[in-house]
C-alpha cells in the first residue's frame, strides 16, 4: 500500500465527474407523492370548512393549494440536480437545488446494500438503491428513481466491491 501526496491540480474535482441521472419516470413519482400528501392536506381543510364556514379555512385552502404550486416547480428542478457516479473507490449521490449535497462513500466503509421500492415508485416501475456507510448514519445514500434492474446491477457492483475493497 503506499501514500503518495496528492497535488489539488492533477485530482479531478467531484463538480467534474460524469453523473448518471435517474430516471425520468422518477419526476412522476415524486408528483404523484406530492399529489396524494397535498390532497390530503386539502381535505383535512374541506372538512373544517364543511363543519363551519370561517373565512381561514378557505384561506388554508388557497395556501395549500399555491405550495403544492412551489413544491412542484421545485420538485422538477430538484430531480435535475439528483445524480450518482460509480468510481474505482467510491460511490458519489449529488442531489438538492436550494442545498446542493455530494456524498461520497468509499466501498471500504459500505456495510450494507439494499433495494427499496414505495407503492407509488412501484407503479412506475422503480427502485432505490439505499447504501448503509459503516462510518455515520448520516452518510448513508438513497439512490432513488432506478429502474429494477440497474438497481440490481449497482447492488451487485458494490456487494461485489464489499470483499475487495482495497483492489
Amino acid at each position: 500500500m503506499t501514500n503518495h501526496q496528492l497535488y489539488l491540480d492533477d485530482t479531478t474535482p467531484v463538480e467534474n465527474l460524469e453523473f448518471e441521472p435517474i430516471s425520468e419516470k422518477y419526476k412522476k413519482v415524486q408528483i404523484a407523492g406530492a399529489a396524494i400528501a397535498y390532497a390530503v392536506m386539502m381535505a383535512l381543510a374541506l372538512l373544517l370548512l364543511l363543519a363551519d364556514t370561517p373565512w381561514w379555512c378557505i384561506v388554508a385552502e388557497a395556501i395549500i393549494a399555491l405550495v403544492f404550486a412551489g413544491n412542484i416547480f421545485i420538485l422538477r428542478k430538484a430531480f435535475l440536480s439528483k445524480g450518482y457516479a460509480l468510481r474505482e473507490r467510491d460511490l458519489t449521490y449529488r442531489t438538492g437545488v436550494i442545498f446542493p449535497k455530494v456524498t461520497t462513500i468509499p466501498y471500504a466503509r459500505i456495510q450494507q446494500v439494499s433495494i427499496g421500492q414505495n407503492p407509488v415508485s412501484k407503479h412506475f416501475g422503480l427502485c432505490s438503491v439505499e447504501v448503509e456507510n459503516g462510518a455515520q448514519t448520516l452518510s448513508a445514500v438513497t439512490i432513488p428513481g432506478l429502474p429494477e434492474e440497474k438497481a440490481r446491477q449497482i447492488k451487485d457492483i458494490l456487494t461485489g466491491k464489499l470483499g475487495n475493497s482495497h483492489d
